[in-house]
């Protein structure tokens, strides 16, 4: 709270100081030409002074706005149950209930100068969809502990404060005048000190709510909720909503209801069975605390049930619901009409994205027909099988050409690991799990393989298959890789080099041209591995020309060195020509080049292309490499 108090008290001071500057110039400065000469700059400081104190003052609508509000009268079991909680947690009762369309309950608390303080829950239908009434309760708990305890009040505060400073900053990169400087010094100091100490009150205030909704609901029941909640919100990024919008290239979005489908807890929302389920917690147990998260990490929140993270898990997994919903105990009959509305409101919002997910479909199946025509007039190699096999999965599922395509890749390259990858998933969804971990095996013989994702698959195989033994020691192997490097993350979590043919790469470069004047160095990065089946992102890293000078004047007036603006505008421009989407990332003055940037990820060094391919020419494709 110091923090939040000194910045505040900081900036009224400065504004103050602004806006009274003429009046100590006039105290000060006794020479009346002096005085003429300072009118007009003190009269910007007035000016400058008032931004300040506005920005200040402007208060950020409540976070609440999303969602639809709900009547207690027409759910009483609701009403109940949450009046029974209110009374075991001996917190205020809520002023307004909102239900929304997130996997997740929150509260907003703010004080009110014509009567008392308002206490808003906000309630995701998934989450009242996909647990319990237990479940839901020990959310529910969790909530009005942090009610009880005034949480609600300090995060208002944090968070009004965090909308304030972003407020100044947007307001200085307008304003990058000489007597702005000290305030966005200012600024740069104090800023990441401040998010450094609210998000570490934040991690707090989660564990003292987790502790007080504990004693409410038990042990057991906190230990299943947190457990739950980490499998259905894996499943619902990984499956459920990647579903939805699969149905972009077939359905009209007015078709689309995945709210109402929640209710009846689809497929995608869950995992598969309990195998699954084990092997996404072991993956969910490895995440290390986070500085720039609100919350603690599952290992975490574990722990503090009584349960030793690092012990094997229980029995009995709550991957799939065991009886009724929340939603349908305590909504009842109005869930549906709540998921329908909620429904409308997300076919109105998803529209655009609705549109993209179809336009790719529509790419995708275009390249699907090209590589059936090419193939009966071309020879292909593994890569050309690898990329039919794919695609024959979306647009061919029921015949034969994926199958064969996976033939006719492993007849030319027995070892590659994207092509075993296919046949083993195929062998794993025919039920042939001895093939699958054959084959696997082989991946994991490639150095090239990701470790840690082939453990992690022999993991679950191994437990399919009944050999817990193996399973614990490909899982203890997985754990390992995962801890690879600095721990945060899995070891072949990394960028790769492009890997692209010279001709593609060529047309890259060639469009990227204006770009490589400004550029000290330019690097093409994937996610995935050249010889995987996942297709990639693409991550264009640029280093603009700097020099010291212009570091130091930037650092004072926070102008942008003329090169990187450049780099940036014209990236602006080029982005819309090139062939793939690139997810663009500038190398900043004070930032060290990423490790993954490497001489085979290089495209363009000193205004010159790079890639082996700067003094051969462009030749004209051939039928063998269309």
């Amino acid at each position: 709270m110091l923090w939040l108090a000194s910045g505040d008290a900081f900036l009224v001071v400065c504004g103050v100081a602004l806006i009274l500057s003429p009046l100590l110039l006039a105290w000060l400065v006794s020479s009346p030409i002096l005085l003429a000469l300072l009118a007009l700059p003190s009269l910007s400081w007035v000016m400058y002074g008032l931004m300040v104190l506005r920005a200040y003052a402007t208060v950020p609508p409540a976070p609440v706005s999303h969602g639809m509000a709900l009547e207690l009268g027409t759910v009483p079991a609701l009403a109940g149950e949450i009046e029974r909680l209110r009374l075991a947690c001996d917190a205020p009762a809520f002023t307004a209930i909102y239900v929304n369309t997130e996997l997740n309950a929150s509260i907003y608390q703010a004080g009110s100068r014509a009567g008392p303080s308002k206490h808003v829950l906000v309630l995701g239908l998934p989450l009242l969809a996909l647990l319990t009434g237990k479940q839901a309760a020990a959310v529910i708990a969790h909530e009005y502990a942090h009610i009880s305890r005034r949480h609600g009040h300090f995060a208002r505060w944090a968070y009004v404060a965090r909308q304030r400073w972003g407020a100044l900053a947007a307001l200085h990169e307008r304003n990058h005048r000489l007597i702005t400087a000290p305030l966005r010094l200012f600024l740069s100091w104090y800023v990441p000190r401040m998010m450094r100490e609210t998000l570490e009150f934040s991690r707090r205030c989660e564990v003292v709510a987790d502790a007080q909704a504990m004693a409410v609901v038990g042990a057991d029941i906190a230990c299943e909720t947190e457990t739950a909640l980490v499998l259905r919100q894996k499943a619902m990024s990984e499956q459920f909503w990647p579903g939805i919008f699969a149905q972009a290239g077939q359905d009209d979005i007015a078709r689309a209801q995945p709210f109402t489908q929640l209710l009846t807890e689809p497929v995608g929302s869950r995992p598969r069975d309990g195998v699954q389920a084990a092997v996404w917690l072991h993956e969910s147990l490895c995440q290390k605390p986070d500085m720039h998260d609100t919350h603690p990490v599952f290992s975490e929140r574990l722990a503090a049930t009584g349960r030793d993270p690092t012990g094997p898990l229980p029995d009995r997994l709550p991957w799939h619901l065991e009886g009724p919903s929340a939603a349908s105990d305590w909504l009842q009959g109005e869930a549906t009409g709540i998921a329908a509305q909620l429904d409308a409101d997300w076919r109105e919002h998803a529209a655009s994205g609705w549109q993209d997910a179809a336009e790719q479909q529509a790419r995708q199946h275009g390249q699907f027909l090209k590589l059936l025509q090419r193939r009966e007039q071309q020879v292909f190699d593994q890569r050309d099988w690898r990329q039919l096999a794919q695609l024959a999965r979306k647009f061919d599922p029921a015949g034969p050409l994926r199958a064969e395509a996976i033939a006719h890749g492993l007849q030319q390259a027995p070892d590659d690991p994207a092509l075993l990858e296919l046949r083993a998933d195929d062998l794993e969804r025919d039920g042939d799990i001895r093939g699958a971990i054959s084959a696997w095996h082989c991946i994991s013989a490639n150095p090239s393989s990701p470790e840690y994702r082939v453990h992690l698959h022999l993991c679950e195989l191994y437990l399919r298959a009944g050999d817990t033994l193996a399973a614990e020691r490909h899982r203890q192997i997985a754990d390992l890789a995962w801890a690879g490097g600095d721990g945060s993350r899995p070891a072949d979590d990394v960028l790769f080099p492009h890997d692209m043919q010279a001709s593609e790469l060529a047309l890259l470069q060639e469009k990227l041209q204006p770009l490589f004047q400004h550029a000290r160095a330019i690097w093409l990065c994937r996610d995935t591995q050249p010889d995987t089946a996942d297709p990639p992102r693409w991550f264009l890293y640029v280093q603009a020309h700097d020099g010291w000078f212009m570091r130091l004047v930037g650092r004072l007036t926070g102008e942008e060195d003329v090169s990187a603006s450049a780099c940036k505008r014209l990236l602006e421009r080029l982005q819309a020509r090139l062939h793939l989407y690139v997810e663009v990332c500038f190398i900043g003055p004070s930032r060290p080049i990423p490790a993954h940037c490497t001489h085979e990820s290089l495209i363009a060094q000193a205004g010159r292309p790079a890639g082996g391919v700067t003094n051969k020419p462009v030749t004209a494709p051939t039928l063998s490499n269309v």
